[in-house]
């Protein structure tokens, strides 16, 4: 995994200063259905220096008490839809290296493992180490924290690929300095290893409180270590 991801960082590099645009998208996959979620997004000011910037999908959109769970440090919501991770990996340039972030905080994948055609564990992976490689080669140099895909009791069935998916960019991350791994998904996991409902509100999909205030002790440490070493 190790030599993949410096093979593919060394090929963006020398492919183009400039990053070039994204990777063209893979087959079943449209980023641009966003596009007016993203724009708006980009309307609102943005006044912070070197934020942490929080980036993926709806359940970084719906963490209303981010500011306040991570005060004093200047945090940025970038959460949009019901996204996937290559649609992370697109909107990249526009939603996340502009803004020149100190730390950057990543929740994508969960909705790669759902439904009744979902992509396996191996394509998520492959789409975290895009992910990395586009970030790079856009000149963002800011360490990155991967929040794990949450086991959730409304898609309990693909439960074995979303734990497959976080051993695989948890060894991604564990063979770079940059990255960092967060297991949050564990606690989520009752005694019989069923995800656990208590975590979440009543569409069992999404954290309620006590699951924010679960990922806030996980990432607040963490991350304020990260951002004084940024300084």
């Amino acid at each position: 995994m190790r030599a993949l991801l410096a093979s593919l960082l060394l090929a963006s590099a020398c492919a183009s200063p400039g990053a070039g645009p994204p990777p063209a998208p893979p087959e079943g996959e449209d980023p641009l259905r966003w596009s007016a979620e993203v724009e708006a997004l980009l309307a609102e000011p943005v006044t912070l220096r070197h934020p942490v910037v929080f980036f993926g999908s709806s359940s970084i959109r719906l963490w209303e008490s981010l500011e306040e769970d991570m005060a004093p440090l200047p945090v940025l919501r970038r959460g949009f839809g019901g996204s996937g991770i290559f649609d992370a990996v697109h909107w990249l340039d526009r939603l996340v290296t502009p803004c020149e972030p100190s730390v950057v905080v990543v929740f994508s994948g969960t909705n790669d493992l759902a439904g009744d055609a979902p992509r396996s564990a191996a394509w998520v992976a492959a789409r975290f180490d895009e992910l990395v490689v586009r970030l790079r080669a856009l000149g963002c140099d800011a360490p990155l924290v991967y929040i794990a895909i949450s086991p959730t009791p409304s898609r309990e069935r693909h439960l074995e690929a979303v734990l497959e998916a976080n051993e695989r960019i948890r060894r991604a991350c564990e063979a770079s300095p940059d990255l960092v791994f967060v297991d949050t998904a564990s606690e989520l996991l009752g005694p019989e290893g069923r995800p656990d409902p208590d975590w979440f509100v009543e569409d069992r999909l999404h954290l309620n409180a006590r699951g924010y205030a679960l990922w806030t002790r996980r990432l607040r440490p963490l991350i304020g270590e990260l951002y004084a070493a940024s300084r």
